[in-house]
């Protein structure tokens, strides 16, 4: 009798967001090499950077052990940072996919991976202002810094108990919050020492996202920074980063569906359910949900997403989907 309620429950909807996760992870499966490598050799970080956490989050562990093997054969320079990079993982995306990689080891406690990769990462952080620079190899009082990025550094130095690293990441995200001009019906991305608030680039993607845009936006900014204060306050108990995190949020809050509808929106997702989870209020539920349920609207039948425009899997576009799907039903139950 129990299978038959379970067949029920699922029929129901009850776990779509369990089971869209599985679906995912079953298609990175097929993605293995047998070298312990993963997807496309020619693609590069690119295309196996946010692997580790989408096995580790579907109980994988032991296929997320053997490609941390990999990395460490083949992936990784004696300096700590990872390869072999492409144009698409250079410039100043640099450090994403090196924090992906340093978050995914960490969770699986392959401490000697993450730890390398964390001091690697520490080679961009700006003492000055607390926050990380985005560019490959200039350091200096023009060189930008974009909140998802410094946020994602903030989360691998979370993660590798850098708590003091983490905290000052908080505060560049706080200096960032009160220079915004007119937040929320905009939201300014890049900052640099130099220029402070880079606001004269509205019609660059990188460095503003409006919440009434219909065209496609950095949905994916104010997530990154609500998941990581959300969860610098569950480190912490410092309550000014839970408040921080709700007002990063609440741009999300007023944006228009069609933002709701892209996959930029999964790390929105991701900070709602975490917001949800620490304070139970239902509008950070709802808002998880909804976009759950869009991220599985856009998967195929054969469990990959593409690239929006493209009708290809795309495996980096399928682990990340995996790995919100997982804190969706994390926080839902669903």
């Amino acid at each position: 009798m129990w299978k038959i309620a379970e067949v029920m429950r699922r029929r129901n909807g009850t776990h779509r967001f369990r089971d869209a996760r599985e679906k995912g992870c079953a298609h990175l499966l097929n993605m293995c090499r047998p070298d312990g490598g993963f997807g496309n050799p020619e693609l590069g970080l690119e295309e196996y950077y946010k692997a580790l956490s989408a096995f580790s989050v579907c109980g994988h562990t032991r296929t997320a052990a053997r490609l941390c093997q990999w990395i460490l054969s083949h992936g990784i320079t004696p300096e700590g940072d990872f390869g072999p990079r492409t144009q698409s993982t250079g410039d100043f995306r640099y450090t994403y996919p090196n924090a992906w990689i340093t978050i995914g080891a960490h969770r699986l406690g392959e401490f000697g991976l993450s730890q390398r990769g964390m001091e690697f990462l520490m080679g961009f952080r700006d003492p000055d202002s607390g926050g990380f620079f985005s560019d490959s190899t200039e350091r200096d009082a023009e060189t930008e810094q974009d909140v998802i990025y410094v946020s994602f550094c903030g989360l691998a130095a979370l993660y590798t108990g850098r708590i003091g690293v983490a905290r000052s990441v908080g505060g560049w995200l706080k200096m960032v919050m009160n220079c915004q001009p007119c937040f929320p019906e905009k939201f300014y991305t890049v900052y640099s020492r130099a220029k402070g608030l880079h606001i004269t680039a509205d019609s660059e993607i990188r460095y503003v996202v409006s919440r009434d845009a219909a065209g496609y936006q950095n949905f994916f900014q104010p997530g990154a920074a609500g998941a990581f204060l959300a969860s610098l306050y569950q480190a912490t108990g410092e309550n000014e980063w839970l408040q921080l995190s709700r007002e990063y949020m609440s741009f999300a809050e007023n944006a228009n569906a069609y933002l709701f509808g892209l996959l930029a929106a999964g790390k929105v997702g991701w900070a709602a359910s975490l917001l949800y989870k620490i304070t139970g209020e239902k509008k950070y539920r709802e808002m998880a949900v909804r976009i759950g349920d869009s991220i599985i609207a856009a998967q195929t039948k054969r469990g990959y997403w593409n690239f929006p425009g493209t009708k290809a899997p795309h495996n980096g576009i399928t682990a990340e989907m995996v790995v919100w799907l997982d804190a969706i039903h994390q926080a839902s139950g669903e």
